[in-house]
C-alpha cells in the first residue's frame, strides 16, 4: 500500500494543498442527510449497494449489470487485479502507485510506459492490460476520448483500465463511459468523492460489460460499501451541481502555475486540471514538505508516485488568498536553500 498519499498528516492546517477535492464544496446538506440517517446504521447495508446503482445507471446510460459499486476507486483497481490475477499489466507513468501495487500482489508482470511510446511498448509486451488514468494523477495530462477509443479500437485483445476519478476537474471531454456498450475491452473505474470533497466516505465504482462485472465482482466481499456511503452517493447525484466552478478554479490554478514558475527554484509541469506537479531545482521535496508542514500548509510528496524520477511536490489550486500564502512561504524555503537567490 501507498504511504505518503495526498492529505496523509491528521493535523489541523490552514491550508491543505495535497489532496485533489474542490476546495469549494458545501456539504452543509450532505452532513444534515447523513445525521438523518444513522439510525439505518442499526442495520446491515445493501449487499451490493442496489440502490446506489440504480441511480448511477441512470446517470451513466447504463443498466445496473454494468455497475459494481466499490469502497473507493482503490477497491475496484485491487478487484480488477484479482480477477485478472497472473496477467501482463501495462501502466501509463507517472501515476498513482495503487495501480502497480495491486497488480503486483496478484502476480501480474507488471511493466511501465510513459504516453509518449506507449504504443511501442504495446507492442514490445503485448500486455492483457493497460492501465491508465485520465486526467492523469499526478500531471493532470488529459487523453481525448477520441484517443481512447482509437487505442480501444486498435487492440481489442488488450483490456483497458481506465480511472477516470478527476474526470469533471477538466473541460476536455474525457469521459470514455459512453464507448461502454461499443466496446468489451473496457473497464471504467469511477470516483464519486473529488468533486465533493469526502474521500473520507470511499465511494467508487466500476462500469463495464455486464460479463466483465460478473467476472470480477466473484472476488468483492459482501458489504464493502457501508450505509452512510450509499447513502452519500445517492443524495449527491440527485442534488444540482450549483456550487461547482470549474472555470474559476482552473484560472485560480493557472495563475498559482505562473507564479511558481517564474520562481528560480521550481519548474511547472503545465496541467489541464487544477492539480499540477512542481519539479524542485534544488533541495528534497520531502524537506519542502516538512518546512511547510510548520506554517501548517501541507503539499504532497510526489517523489513516490510510479515512474516519477526527481523531486516533485503536487499542488491542487485553492483560492487566491490561500494560494498567495503558499507563494510566498516558497519563497522562503528556497531562498533558505539558495542564499544566492537573495
Amino acid at each position: 500500500m501507498i504511504n505518503g498519499h495526498g492529505d496523509d498528516i491528521q493535523t489541523e492546517l490552514i491550508a491543505n494543498f495535497s489532496s485533489n477535492v474542490w476546495y469549494g464544496a458545501d456539504n452543509t446538506g450532505l452532513y444534515q442527510h447523513l445525521s438523518a440517517m444513522l439510525p439505518n446504521l442499526s442495520r446491515y447495508p445493501e449487499a451490493d449497494a442496489y440502490s446506489l446503482k440504480v441511480t448511477l445507471a441512470g446517470k451513466n446510460t447504463v443498466d445496473t449489470s454494468q455497475i459494481l459499486v466499490c469502497n473507493g476507486s482503490t477497491e475496484a483497481f485491487y478487484l480488477t487485479a484479482n480477477a485478472f490475477s497472473g496477467k501482463k499489466s501495462l501502466i501509463v507513468t507517472p501515476t498513482f502507485a495503487e495501480y502497480a501495487d495491486a497488480c503486483r500482489i496478484h502476480r501480474h508482470t507488471v511493466y511501465q510506459s510513459s504516453r509518449h511510446n506507449l504504443l511501442e511498448q504495446i507492442e514490445n509486451h503485448n500486455p492483457n492490460l493497460v492501465w491508465i488514468c485520465n486526467p492523469n494523477n499526478p500531471d493532470g495530462y488529459c487523453y481525448t476520448q477520441s484517443e481512447l477509443t482509437q487505442l480501444l479500437t486498435d487492440y481489442p485483445q488488450i483490456t483497458f483500465v481506465i480511472d477516470q476519478a478527476y474526470m469533471e476537474f477538466s473541460t476536455i471531454d474525457t469521459n470514455i463511459i459512453p464507448k461502454i456498450q461499443q466496446f468489451s475491452n473496457l473497464i471504467v473505474v469511477q470516483s464519486l468523492t473529488k468533486r465533493y470533497a469526502i474521500p473520507g466516505l470511499r465511494l467508487g465504482y466500476i462500469v463495464s460489460s455486464q460479463s466483465t462485472i460478473e467476472f470480477i465482482e466473484q472476488y468483492k466481499m459482501p458489504w464493502s460499501v457501508n450505509t452512510l456511503a450509499i447513502e452519500a452517493g445517492k443524495y449527491m447525484l440527485e442534488m444540482p451541481d450549483n456550487d461547482f466552478k470549474l472555470e474559476v478554479w482552473l484560472k485560480e490554478s493557472n495563475t498559482l502555475q505562473q507564479q511558481i514558475n517564474n520562481l528560480s527554484n521550481f519548474n511547472i509541469i503545465k496541467s489541464h486540471t487544477p492539480y499540477f506537479l512542481v519539479k524542485l531545482n534544488s533541495g528534497k521535496a520531502s524537506g519542502l514538505k516538512s518546512y511547510l508542514l510548520k506554517e501548517q500548509i501541507l503539499v504532497r510528496d510526489a517523489t513516490n508516485f510510479e515512474g516519477l524520477q526527481g523531486e516533485y511536490i503536487r499542488i491542487c489550486a485553492l483560492s487566491t488568498e490561500l494560494n498567495n500564502l503558499l507563494l510566498s512561504n516558497l519563497k522562503i524555503w528556497s531562498r533558505s536553500i539558495i542564499p544566492s537567490s537573495l
